[in-house]
């Protein structure tokens, strides 16, 4: 089933164009990832899933049904965490997820508040004032999970967050996709899209540029080559790099190049030589990212 759908969404403030002719396409149970840069149109398109700001032009399906216009139907089939919590701070985290679970008509015990608060280290007696801003962060997450939403959508969940918090929210959303949950998750930080995404959508001012398996973006068939000959010449001629590879860098005796294919007939060509040492890795999300800004821009 598809949960969510786009199809040349745009939003524009003032002449200012925030969105343009985005098409998206997340289905049940996938954690989608929605990276760009700061003022990419993350945000933005948050808004306009959540009916909290209106498109300017384009369609947005949820869960196969038109959501054109607000409706609190749907919106209780969607749990946000934002990438600013704010939240009553004269209140325990415990008060605040009682008055949350009210407003969704529940009964907090019938949740898994515990469970999840003891995942996460985080004392609901404390009131919220002396949170630090991973306490506030982990004290939202919850909260975003009372009503066991079929869709949660995160902005920035874990910006400003140490990596040990990182790690904990990061494995309570993989539970939450085990239990059948989609999450569409929007963040900059690349290496958790890696950890945690099954597809990725890149962003950048406002355009989609790319939609792709976190699987085919780090693997598929580029590979990063650094080989440390015995001596120090430059063999790039020698060795017809230029048939695989489109630059190659020497640098201190080491020669780095990027191929598009398998790596053997490559390897059968550096076993000519005397090696010291050689590695061939694939390419970062990072670095996949950033090779398609790059693009991009030209």
């Amino acid at each position: 089933m598809t949960i969510i759908y786009t199809e040349a969404l745009s939003k524009m403030y003032g002449n200012k164009q925030a969105v343009s002719d985005l098409s998206l396409e997340v289905q049940s149970g996938e954690i989608y990832g929605f990276i760009g840069p700061n003022g990419a149109g993350k945000s933005t398109t948050i808004r306009m899933l959540l009916q909290l700001a209106k498109p300017t032009s384009g369609r947005i399906s949820l869960f196969g049904r038109d959501a054109g216009r607000p409706s609190a139907e749907l919106r209780r089939r969607i749990g946000y965490l934002p990438s600013e919590i704010r939240l009553y701070e004269r209140w325990t985290g415990m008060e605040s997820l009682a008055f949350t679970a009210r407003a969704y008509g529940l009964k907090l015990d019938t949740t898994d508040y515990r469970q999840q608060a003891a995942m996460l280290n985080l004392d609901l007696g404390k009131r919220i004032k002396s949170y630090s801003l991973g306490n506030r962060k982990k004290l939202g997450l919850i909260q975003s999970l009372l009503h066991s939403p079929e869709l949660l959508i995160l902005d920035e969940p874990t910006s400003g967050l140490d990596p040990l918090i990182q790690h904990k929210l990061i494995d309570l959303l993989k539970q939450q996709r085990e239990a059948g949950m989609t999450l569409f998750f929007s963040t900059h930080v690349l290496s958790e899209v890696e950890r945690l995404c099954d597809r990725v959508a890149m962003i950048r001012d406002g355009r989609l540029l790319r939609v792709e398996s976190v699987a085919a973006l780090v693997g598929g068939k580029r590979h990063v080559f650094r080989v440390r000959f015995a001596d120090d010449q430059d063999r790039t001629d020698e060795l017809g790099l230029h048939d695989f590879a489109a630059e190659t860098i020497v640098k201190d005796g080491i020669h780095q190049f990027t191929i598009d294919g398998p790596p053997g007939p490559v390897l059968q060509r550096l076993g000519r030589y005397e090696i010291l040492d050689l590695t061939v890795e694939r390419p970062t999300l990072e670095e996949s990212f950033m090779r398609d800004y790059k693009e991009g821009e030209k």
